[in-house]
């Protein structure tokens, strides 16, 4: 190879010495003279890194353009991400993993929301700065938590979800929620039972007053005439024994209502026509 082949330009962090490529790396000649008066320089990118065999072109563009494409790169457990090199001037370069908001924002403290490997966490999380502890985990009790289902929930929308499996092996149905140390975590309780007062818990089918097996048999099903009952619904009916907004319904023809539902005098949910 001749030597202008291995010659790339001026370094882009110390300005003065240039980048060359050895059998190891791309370096800046300065890095190779530390006892010259701009010698130090700390510019070296190994010709493999990050899981990324670097090449020429990559190079040019860093000197030029101040950082690569984004890539996939490997950290140091082999877990793949997308990332680009960028440079600093006057210390070196770092690696700028890519960030991809979601539709939200942090309920916390106003911050975007970004996915992250380990969940959807607000930027004020990551490092250096972490003054925010918001982070939605994309797992949990053995269930993928969506995109939408975490943008529902930071914007106030959050709804009943399906498909956890507990510790013992029962799968159950909860909704997300902060804590009172303002990490996310799981509820199955909506509400006090109308009927008895203990608490009210998301079932399968139905929300079950959690007195059940004690003789309550207050419920709410979870689906009427064609209508979804969603966690705003369930907490509506303990709260104001109604619904303040109807629904539409679907008799056995295909014919569309205007419905409601309302606790009745006996402690039951009663489906009435809304006038």
């Amino acid at each position: 190879m001749e030597q202008s082949d291995r010659v790339f330009g001026l370094c882009p962090v110390c300005g003065h010495g240039h980048i060359i490529k050895t059998n190891r790396d791309y370096v800046c000649t300065n890095r190779l003279k530390p006892s010259s008066e701009h010698g130090g320089c700390r510019f070296s990118i190994p010709l493999h890194a990050h899981g990324v065999d670097i090449t020429d072109g990559m190079i040019r563009q860093l000197i030029t353009t101040g950082n690569t494409e984004y890539m996939e790169m490997c950290d140091q457990k082999g877990f793949p991400y997308q990332g680009r090199f960028v440079i600093t001037p006057g210390k070196g370069y770092n690696i700028e993993t890519e960030t991809r908001p979601i539709d939200a924002i942090c309920p916390n403290c106003g911050g975007k929301i970004i996915q992250t490997r380990f969940g959807y966490a607000c930027v004020n999380h990551l490092p250096p700065n972490s003054l925010c502890s918001f982070i939605i985990p994309n797992f949990i009790c053995n269930r993928y938590i969506t995109v939408k289902e975490a943008e529902d929930f930071c914007n106030g929308n959050g709804d009943i979800l399906d498909g956890f499996l507990n510790s013992h092996g029962k799968w159950f149905s909860a909704y997300l929620t902060s804590g009172e140390n303002g990490n996310v975590e799981l509820s199955s309780i909506i509400g006090k039972c109308p009927a008895c007062g203990q608490d009210f818990l998301i079932g399968p089918t139905a929300f079950n007053c959690s007195n059940f097996r004690h003789g309550c048999d207050f419920k709410i099903w979870r689906h009427y005439y064609g209508h979804k009952v969603n966690l705003h619904n369930a907490k509506e009916l303990l709260t104001h024994g109604k619904l303040r907004r109807p629904f539409e319904a679907f008799d056995k023809l295909g014919h569309v209502h205007a419905l409601t539902l309302q606790v009745g005098f006996h402690n039951e949910i009663q489906v009435t026509p809304y006038k």
